[in-house]
């Protein structure tokens, strides 16, 4: 039979040193110095488009609102048809002179009626 030999882990390497700051900004700034333009471009398309991920349903739940409320107004505009035929200018004054007329006749009535109850009172009060 044969024996399994364990494979040895390898050796422990040290972490690789953190490079001083002076060292990163030297090699980094000149690129960003470069690049400056196309670095702010690139961030201000990530974020409006990470701000327009989170105001999606927003805006499209107040473009449904709004469409709700126009809706409404319109049919708020327009009126329903009458139920009474639509008269002319004509037969609505001739309407009005009627219905003002019959007032006028009975308003005369009730004078005419006290007219006569004093007339009968004054004929009591005389022998």
């Amino acid at each position: 039979m044969r024996r399994r030999t364990r494979k040895k882990a390898p050796a422990y390497k040290p972490p690789i040193p953190v490079s001083e700051p002076e060292v990163v900004e030297k090699e980094i700034m000149p690129f960003v110095l470069r690049h400056e333009e196309e670095i702010i471009n690139y961030i201000k398309d990530k974020a409006i488009k990470e701000t327009m991920k989170s105001l999606a349903p927003l805006l499209e739940k107040l473009e449904e609102a709004v469409k709700q409320q126009e809706s409404a107004q319109v049919q708020a505009v327009i009126p329903e048809p009458p139920d009474t035929p639509v008269m002319n200018y004509e037969e609505q004054l001739k309407k009005l002179q009627e219905a003002s007329t019959a007032k006028v006749k009975e308003k005369e009535l009730k004078i005419m009626d006290r007219m006569n109850k004093l007339n009968a009172r004054f004929g009591n009060i005389r022998p």
